[in-house]
């Protein structure tokens, strides 16, 4: 009987998505560059710093600057990344509600309209979803010295529900009012304000961030995280650069409360030695109940320092460093790594028992191959990724390093790894079909038969009661760390395979499609199962 209804399900789903794929075959040619959804730009950066045609750090930083999207000029194979985002931009005959230019004032206006139907299979049940969303975005520069752009969208639930739906995008699970409140719904705005000069980017707004090198998922600062509202400087020289950040970040604490003044701060020192090499060195500091606080500010603060000058930030505040590397051996190659360190005791490292609790890490290593098929290119990457228990967590449960409960860094939780390969495909700048395939484990926490964190007697202090079902798998759930021996993937172990598949493409000029396929498979844990979905999304204007 399932087998018939998935059957049924994947067939249907077929149907609806052919004319789309015999349009987008028919007719494919560019792309969107907005780093929100399709990514040109960024795309163009890391296929340049893996074939050598640039420096391996340039792009470990993102968003880039608008004016080095819209006024680069390579001579590299990848100048079509470059013409088609200036005339994405309004540099060329694409559509726009508006434009205008002059000595010193340059603006586009555009619109879009977007639709998306889809279908989802939890294994016991199947249900049909459909979305729309209309949209204005404006942009532009002043005196080729300030930036501006925001983008405004309110979408509507025609069809399905809300938490069925949100697997199926990231984006719409960190909508509040789509999941939490599950209303027909849900808006998104995305924003800045950018100073530029030589050797100064001084940025404002809010937009997705990324520190890192890895194709896939960064440790640091992920592109997948909800984007946040805050001040990025950037200050490029010669083959050093130095990044710092400042941003607002929403949370909730355990009875469902919101998070008073909850702040993520961000310093990145990187040196390219060579333009095969780049290294770098990264602080972090998560901080709550208070206003802005002074010393965090400070560009030139050293965080770790700065969180045990006072007795409240040392019990309050949230410290981690980062160490990153990435390595060009030959053009075409490119291996990186990342080390975390969010707790470190250097007398127990090597300890098992629960006094070697204080030592916490992350770390991903991973090489990307770029090959030319023909005049195509194509991207293949492989990455193993592990997050210790309770990284990135904190005692104080409200200085998680999260932003509206997930992750600002690597998208899996703690008391986890994961083994991931991603291949992408790209038939022009715009239209490119990507794969993702990876297997993770983690070790969850323990529940009791509500679902709430096993309590029970503190194995160390006989009589008191403690989270006993806490083995640092929840990266907003930090107490009950030194009960004993944090063993990786400790506790209730769940094994999950996913396999996600993308199409993007131009079909006409300022007409997109996207198809979404994907499926987990998970066994073991608390929550085991499979989902299924597909989705297929056309875009009017940008």
């Amino acid at each position: 009987m399932q087998t018939h209804r998935r059957e049924a399900v994947t067939g249907a789903l077929r149907l609806a998505l052919l004319p789309v794929l015999l349009l987008t075959v028919m007719r494919a040619s560019a792309q969107n560059v907005d780093v929100q959804s399709e990514r040109v730009s960024l795309d163009a950066a890391l296929l340049r710093a893996v074939n050598g045609s640039a420096s391996v750090g340039h792009y470990a930083v993102w968003p880039g600057p608008l004016h080095a999207a819209l006024d680069s000029l390579h001579t590299d194979a990848y100048a079509a990344y470059d013409a088609w985002t200036r005339d994405y931009y309004g540099r060329g005959d694409r559509w726009h509600l508006w434009k205008y230019a002059d000595f010193s004032l340059s603006m586009v206006v555009d619109g879009a309209l977007m639709g998306r139907a889809g279908t989802t299979d939890d294994g016991s049940s199947s249900e049909a979803f459909l979305l729309g969303r209309p949209s204005v975005r404006v942009m532009g520069s002043i005196d080729d010295t300030w930036d501006f752009m925001v983008d405004l969208s309110n979408g509507q639930r025609f069809a399905g529900t809300s938490a069925r739906i949100a697997r199926t995008d990231p984006t719409l699970g960190r909508t509040f009012k789509f999941v939490a409140e599950e209303q027909t719904f849900f808006d998104r705005y995305i924003g800045y304000v950018q100073y530029r000069s030589e050797h100064l980017r001084v940025r404002y707004g809010r937009e997705a961030l990324q520190f890192g090198f890895s194709p896939i998922d960064n440790l640091v600062h992920s592109i997948e995280a909800p984007p946040m509202d805050g001040i990025l400087v950037d200050v490029p020289f010669k083959n050093v650069r130095f990044t710092f950040t400042h941003h607002q970040a929403e949370g909730l604490d355990t009875n469902n409360r919101s998070v008073p003044g909850k702040y993520i701060a961000t310093h990145r020192l990187s040196v390219d030695p060579w333009p095969w090499l780049s290294v770098s060195v990264s602080d972090m500091i998560v901080y709550w109940n208070r206003g802005i606080d002074l010393v965090y500010l400070n560009p030139l603060a050293f965080f770790v320092s700065a969180g045990l000058g006072t007795k409240q930030r040392s019990d309050t505040d949230n410290s981690l460093l980062a160490f990153d590397v990435a390595l060009r051996p030959i053009d075409g190659t490119m291996v990186y790594g990342t080390l975390v360190i969010d707790d470190l005791a250097f007398s127990t490292l090597r300890d098992t028992s629960f006094r070697g609790n204080n030592n916490k890490f992350a770390f991903q290593g991973g090489i990307s191959q770029a090959m030319r098929v023909g005049t195509r290119d194509l991207l293949l990457t492989a990455e193993y990724a592990r997050i210790t228990p309770f990284t990135y967590s904190h005692r104080t449960l409200n200085a998680s390093y999260t932003h509206m409960g997930a992750s600002a860094g690597y998208d899996m939780q703690p008391n986890s790894d994961r083994l991931a390969v991603q291949a992408t495909f790209w038939f022009t700048p715009r239209t490119s079909v990507r794969i993702d395939v990876d297997y993770t484990r983690h070790g969850e926490n323990i529940l009791d038969a509500f679902g709430n964190i096993l309590v029970g007697e503190d194995p160390r202090f006989p009589g008191a009661p403690a989270f006993i079902g806490n083995v640092g798998g929840d990266v907003t759930r930090g107490e009950s760390d030194f009960l004993q021996g944090n063993r990786f993937l400790r506790g209730n172990v769940s094994y999950q395979r996913r396999i996600d598949a993308v199409f993007s493409a131009e079909v006409f000029r300022n007409v997109f499609t996207d198809v979404r396929v994907g499926y987990t498979n998970r066994n073991g844990g608390n929550r085991p199962g499979e989902f299924f979905f597909g989705a297929a999304e056309v875009r009017i204007g940008y």
